[in-house]
């Protein structure tokens, strides 16, 4: 019962520049159902991402989370976020992957679930948030999709970074108005003291770095100077030819850092297992006792393996 259990380091917090308190921060991956393409950035899905993170970032009564940065490739999405509690790291991701399956399979007149959470790793320095940043960045440069971080047609944090241009999306509203908004990226623990322009030379730095390391692959493999657009065309029913993934590090951070998390793990996972089996057993019988859930986890509420949106799609 405990082998998807969900646990913080609490001690490794941050200071968050926009919100003034310590923070949580993660990466979170979560991949298209059977790796198809249903994220393909056409115009209108490119908006309407944009639009669901920004509307997001208004829904501040129910959840604040900082967003640091985020790429939506065609069959997966990567989002750096820094939030106060682990449960509202799960209450967004929710909202979120719904709103996106909603949308997104309206709009390739699809139903079934969309997005299959894969994993939120909890990063644990400041140097490795910058890195993992990066990392996102480089998202369509490093599948030689595109030259350079600028130049990226995909929804994405980069016209951000790099122009100072706020992601524009559309939201439509149930009554079927739409909303045009910006999605607002947050500066990085560690980086709220660096005036904007020394923030964007360091973004800039990050991109440039990107796009030389990739540039050597590129021409050993022969291939010309990508054409970003060309993504916009690719079909949503296809799957790419190779699904190779390296598997997921339980944190981003140092080596120790790693054996901390094993080590907490293993001290919670009995706690949490004895109190998961008494919250089915209270759900069948609210006369029983219910067993605290140890600190820095979250019950199974709120710690589903995979969103109840449906049968899934053939």
């Amino acid at each position: 019962m405990a082998e998807h259990l969900r646990i913080e380091l609490d001690d490794h917090r941050f200071h968050s520049p926009r919100l003034g308190r310590p923070v949580l921060v993660f990466e979170v991956t979560s991949k298209v159902t059977d790796d198809l393409f249903l994220l393909v950035p056409r115009r209108r899905i490119v908006a309407i991402l944009n639009g669901i993170l920004a509307r997001a970032q208004q829904k501040t009564a129910d959840f604040d989370f900082d967003l640091y940065g985020y790429y939506f490739l065609s069959n997966h999405l990567h989002l750096l976020i820094g939030v106060e509690e682990l449960v509202d790291k799960s209450l967004v991701l929710e909202w979120v992957n719904r709103e996106i399956a909603r949308r997104i399979n309206k709009y390739h007149g699809r139903s079934g679930q969309l997005l299959i959470p894969n994993h939120a790793i909890q990063v644990t320095t400041e140097a490795h948030a910058l890195e993992r940043l990066r990392y996102l960045m480089g998202q369509a440069t490093a599948q030689l999709k595109s030259r350079h971080p600028a130049d990226d047609v995909f929804a994405c944090s980069n016209p951000a970074h790099l122009r100072g241009e706020a992601p524009a999306g559309v939201f439509v509203h149930a009554n079927g108005v739409e909303e045009q908004l910006t999605v607002r990226i947050d500066r990085l623990p560690g980086l709220g003291g660096l005036t904007p322009k020394a923030h964007r030379a360091l973004m800039w730095q990050l991109a440039d770095d990107i796009a030389a390391e990739h540039r050597p692959r590129r021409k050993k493999a022969g291939l010309p100077v990508p054409d970003p657009e060309a993504a916009r065309h690719v079909d949503p029913w296809t799957r790419p030819k190779e699904r190779d993934r390296s598997p997921a590090p339980v944190v981003h951070g140092p080596p120790e850092h790693h054996a901390q998390w094993h080590e907490v793990h293993a001290a919670l996972r009995e706690a949490y297992t004895e109190a998961h089996i008494a919250y089915w057993q209270w759900l069948a019988d609210p006369t029983l006792p219910l067993i605290p859930f140890p600190p820095g986890t979250i019950p199974p509420s709120h710690a589903r393996k995979a969103l109840a949106l449906g049968p899934r799609a053939g």
